[in-house]
């Protein structure tokens, strides 16, 4: 029997996290419970609290500082013992119809499997994309151009819209199921910072060496992704967080600096289309200056 503990973090969006835990009331079979770690400000943490309890539905709701990858954390710790399966999901994904049937339907046929991902249906933004799947950087594995793959320079491949069931290196955490008893023990690094970009990559690249990890293709998601990024602190994560990524799983250092200095051009570039890259480009320089003197 698969039961089913749900952890949520929030921060801030009492209207997505409404929608979520309303449709989530409607499919109560699918689960055993609900962890919402909230990290909102008071005004928004009561609004959320009067929702919950106005709910009927078994939910713990839980304060949090904000950093996702503490926030799961405190949700692993609070989940039940009765638990054989755990869902991170985020408070704003839309799931298609069918898809935690389908996904539910899938794991009780394939149960040793590590993690469940459902699979991400998105306009794909291939022109970004383009020069990182070229055959160049594929063939000297600065990128993969194959989806869920992590290259041996520490950059990832999304894995989206997809036709059948893969395997992949890492799963994303809007919306995926981890086996309880193959992460027993793990914990999301909280060494990424309270912007917690690559929580997912990391956490989920290590549990692969133990067991499988696959994506559902039939159990669709779709996601509003609302984001208010200050651009120099994404662009200077992007490659700090990247190089602790690279350290803790002992990627390829050379190719890290290779994939750096495109991501750097391509930003830079990017900034007489859209001058917000300018900042992301700076955040670059910073965040590589910072990554010499790790």
């Amino acid at each position: 029997m698969i039961k089913i503990s749900i952890i949520i973090p929030t921060k801030d969006r009492p209207k997505f996290l409404s929608k979520t835990l309303f449709f989530l009331k409607k499919n109560r079979n699918f689960f055993n419970e609900v962890v919402v770690v909230d990290s909102s400000k008071k005004e928004n943490f009561k609004k959320n609290t009067n929702y919950i309890r106005n709910l009927n539905l078994k939910i713990k709701h839980i304060v949090s500082s904000p950093s996702t990858s503490l926030q799961r954390n405190l949700g692993l710790k609070k989940i039940s013992k009765l638990s054989n399966y755990i869902m991170f999901l985020d408070d704003d994904v839309d799931f298609k119809k069918n898809a935690l049937k389908n996904m539910k339907n899938f794991i009780l046929n394939n149960k040793n499997y590590a993690g469940y991902g459902f699979n991400l249906i998105l306009k794909s933004n291939s022109k970004i994309n383009l020069l990182k799947k070229s055959p160049i950087f594929n063939y000297f594995n600065l990128y993969s151009n194959r989806p869920g793959k992590v290259a041996e320079s520490g950059w990832h491949s999304k894995a989206i819209n997809l036709k059948k069931n893969i395997f992949v290196d890492w799963l994303p955490t809007q919306a995926v199921i981890y086996n309880k008893r193959k992460i027993k023990g793990m914990f999301f690094y909280l060494g990424f910072g309270s912007y917690s970009y690559l929580e997912d990559l990391d956490f989920s690249y290590a549990l692969r060496k133990k067991a499988k990890l696959i994506i559902v293709s039939n159990a669709k998601y779709k996601s509003d992704n609302t984001v208010n990024r200050n651009f120099f602190l994404f662009g200077k994560k992007e490659l700090i967080n990247r190089y602790i990524f690279l350290k803790r799983n002992k990627l390829k250092m050379s190719k890290f600096l290779v994939m750096s200095f495109f991501i750097i051009l391509k930003n830079f570039l990017g900034g007489f289309l859209n001058y917000k890259y300018f900042f992301r480009f700076f955040g670059n320089v910073y965040g590589l200056i910072k990554v010499f003197r790790i």
